[in-house]
């Protein structure tokens, strides 16, 4: 679904540097989409899997991932086959667009994870609401909640690690810094919840609460990260691959990644 806002005089005058053009929410989508070259695009994929082609030079973008990219520069997203995406698609531009990115460290580009991040998600949908109301006060309104929610995101991204005031982050710390550091351990939910001194039961939730994954769904992504990058920049067999990330088994781990990318490794690597 799409929906363009008419520029206001009003706004104009009171919001001269900040241009919210266009805000898209997909559901269940499974076709490429265009965005414009001339503005800033930032895209938040909630469900599914796919490739983002700037200048087309494809990276992979992962549930869970945004990114965020510039002007003067062509943008299409290709979800992976058989892989319906959820996703918010926001084009914007301004005066001081750079500088706003700069000060919020975000940098153009660049992959971030947030997982499936339910106060980013409400927020993003607040924006859609409101610029789907096409007047001049909506305008105005949306334009403020997405600057915020660029800004929370900033938050989310200031490091790897949660802070203590991320609401339960803390909490799940010494767990997300096991799997971020070597995702390929033989660590089960039970060690990671000893870690962080839980209940399997209670970290399980909290986990999934704060990251929108499983541990262990959260922990196969990032092996099936590094996995896309093996087989993009070297030529390990298929097998070495799954060796290397973790998998005893090659046909498993074909399986897996399968799920999770829409394609097999093999694919993958001989994707155009």
């Amino acid at each position: 679904m799409f929906t363009e806002h008419g520029v206001h005089s009003l706004v104009s005058d009171i919001l001269p540097l900040f241009d919210l053009s266009s805000v898209i929410l997909e559901k269940e989508s499974v076709n490429s989409a265009t965005f414009k070259t001339s503005e800033y695009l930032f895209i938040y994929l909630l469900k599914g899997n796919g490739e983002l082609y700037i200048n087309n030079r494809k990276q992979a973008l992962n549930s869970g991932d945004f990114v965020v990219c510039r002007p003067f520069e062509s943008k299409v997203f290709t979800p992976f086959p058989e892989d319906p995406c959820e996703y918010f698609a926001i084009s914007f531009n301004g005066r001081h667009c750079t500088d706003l990115l700069s000060n919020l460290k975000i940098i153009p580009k660049k992959n971030y994870f947030v997982g499936r991040d339910t106060e980013m998600i409400s927020l993003l949908d607040k924006v859609y609401e409101e610029v789907g109301k096409n007047d001049s006060a909506a305008y105005l309104i949306a334009s403020s909640l997405f600057i915020s929610a660029l800004g929370i995101l900033s938050r989310l991204t200031e490091s790897i690690l949660p802070k203590a005031t991320d609401k339960g982050y803390e909490k799940i710390a010494p767990a997300l810094s096991s799997i971020n550091s070597d995702c390929t351990s033989k660590a089960s939910v039970d060690d990671y919840a000893k870690m962080c001194n839980l209940s399997v039961s209670y970290f399980t939730h909290l986990f999934t609460k704060v990251t929108g994954f499983s541990p262990m769904e959260y922990k196969q992504l990032q092996r099936i990260g590094i996995a896309k990058n093996l087989l993009s920049t070297t030529n390990l067999s298929v097998k070495e691959v799954s060796t290397i990330i973790g998998f005893k088994d090659p046909l498993y781990f074909g399986r897996c990644f399968k799920q999770s990318t829409g394609q097999t490794p093999t694919g993958y690597r001989n994707r155009k």
